[in-house]
């Protein structure tokens, strides 16, 4: 008798997912729960399950992710369910054993299961997390209506906060609440109403701040954090203080330094600490609260910037101040020291600020001049040295008293030589007559003394320039000639 092979069961045939109404033969292979099984009976069949192992061996164990446990599924072996963000994996068929049933189930996967703000009509099971105050809580125990952080039931998952703003008197706060009192956030550390921050039974320090309450008022009564301005500055109050004017450091710490500008100074009004005046082109800053104590009183004020006032020209009847300025002679002169009636360039009062100079025109008797004043006189240019009255004789000032020094030299022609004449240096005269002119000269600042240029003394004084003989037309040139030479 011979035998028949067939060569298709000499290897596995998938069959895609059990199907009961399906006919299997043997090394048929299957997907059921997850797993893969092969057919091992000789006898075909339908509607044996892969788990009786009469017709079926387990050829590959695999998993089957069912979603949510359904109490009303069939739940095969290795099939995966889902309950309070814990999977679970089936050990074996069941169907009505809920998780964490041991018998039936094997914890797979730990999880949670986010259920949003905290309820009191919520059934909570183990792992579900819930939200009370801005903490999460995840249950250990299933329950109802037990709220966080009751500790039979919940755990903290992860810490939080709850922010309620500002504090209030009749708000009931829980643990972690936080609350605003005076610029400062306090946490809520033990459940209250009524309990006013800093209450350390109760609250503590969450975050420092500020609470600014504007100008200062010295009726007003001040907390710990509250800022306040005075004069361009911001103060912090450090304790509890009523009519404790900052900078008072026992009740105030400056938080920002400011300047308050004043305008110019006057005596009847009160100052503030860094209070900002002028007087006399500078500005000063209070040191300390004053009235009447004008600057530079340096135990009122000090120099904050400093400047200058243009007081004009100088009056012997003006109060100056420091850093005034004045002119006098073409000078400008700043005052260092206040002064009525001591004239520039008294040292004491004085320091010369602009050097300049003054231009008076031509030289005269009796005329007041002041230093840096710029005359004229027979052609030359002089600038006074020291403050005088002109006397009758420029000579006599110039050589004898040095009231003058010599600031531009030219020449000028004086015409024919003269004994017992004023003659300057660089001055020009001529001797003779027509045809017959010389042309002379001044080296030398001098009265003359003698007949002619080359008399006595006068030769020593005397430069000769020109000797000739000229016509009266060549007496024109020759002058012609000596005027273009000054100019």
């Amino acid at each position: 008798m011979s035998t028949i092979i067939d060569l298709g069961k000499l290897r596995f045939l998938y069959r895609g997912v059990y199907n009961p109404a399906t006919n299997y033969e043997i090394n048929d292979v299957v997907s059921y729960g997850g797993n893969s099984y092969v057919y091992i009976s000789r006898i075909a069949g339908a509607g044996n399950a892969p788990s009786n192992t009469t017709y079926w061996s387990n050829m590959v164990d695999g998993l089957s992710d069912l979603g949510d446990y359904d109490n009303a599924v069939t739940y095969q072996k290795n099939d995966l369910v889902r309950v309070s963000g814990l999977i679970y994996r089936a050990k074996q068929t069941t169907v009505g054993n809920t998780p964490p049933n041991a018998t039936y189930w094997a914890l797979f996967l730990e999880g949670f299961k986010y259920k949003g703000a905290w309820d009191n009509s919520t059934a909570y099971k183990v792992n579900d997390v819930a939200m009370l105050n801005g903490i999460n809580y995840i249950a250990t125990a299933n329950n109802t209506n037990q709220e966080p952080p009751n500790a039979s039931y919940w755990t903290t998952f992860t810490p939080g906060f709850n922010y309620t703003g500002n504090w209030s008197n009749s708000t009931a706060y829980k643990l972690n609440d936080i609350a605003l009192q005076n610029g400062v956030n306090y946490i809520c550390v033990q459940a209250h109403t009524g309990q006013n921050p800093p209450n350390a039974t109760y609250w503590n320090v969450f975050a420092a701040g500020f609470n600014l309450v504007g100008a200062y008022n010295n009726a007003t009564a001040y907390e710990v954090n509250d800022v306040v301005t005075l004069s361009g500055c911001l103060y912090v109050c450090t304790a509890d203080s009523t009519g404790n004017i900052p900078p008072n450091a026992s009740y105030w710490t400056i938080f920002v330094e400011g300047f308050k500008e004043k305008g110019a100074y006057a005596a009847g009004t009160q100052y503030e600490f860094n209070d900002l005046v002028n007087l006399s082109g500078n500005t000063y800053r209070c040191k300390t609260r004053s009235t009447g104590n004008e600057p530079p009183d340096s135990t009122y004020w000090e120099i904050f910037v400093e400047g200058f006032k243009e007081r004009g020209a100088y009056n012997a009847a003006t109060a100056y101040k420091i850093n005034d300025l004045v002119t006098l002679g073409g000078n400008v002169y700043r005052c260092t020291a206040a002064s009525t009636g001591n004239e520039p360039p008294n040292a004491t009062y004085w320091d010369l600020y602009i050097q300049a100079l003054n231009q008076r025109g031509n030289w005269a008797t009796t005329t007041v001049y002041k230093a840096d004043d710029v005359v004229i006189h027979l052609g030359q240019t002089y600038r006074c040295q020291t403050n005088h009255t002109a006397g009758a004789s420029f000579l006599t000032d110039f050589t004898g008293n040095n009231y003058w020094v010599r600031f531009a030299s030219g020449q000028y022609y004086r015409g024919g030589y003269a004994d017992a004449t004023q003659y300057f240096k660089n001055d020009l005269v001529t001797t003779g007559s027509a045809p017959n002119l010389n042309l002379y000269m001044n080296i030398n600042d001098h009265l003359s003394n003698g007949a002619t240029p080359t008399a006595g003394t006068e030769v020593a004084n005397w430069q000769l320039i020109i000797s000739g003989q000229f016509t009266t037309s060549s007496t024109f040139l020759a002058q012609s000639f000596f005027y273009g030479a000054m100019n």
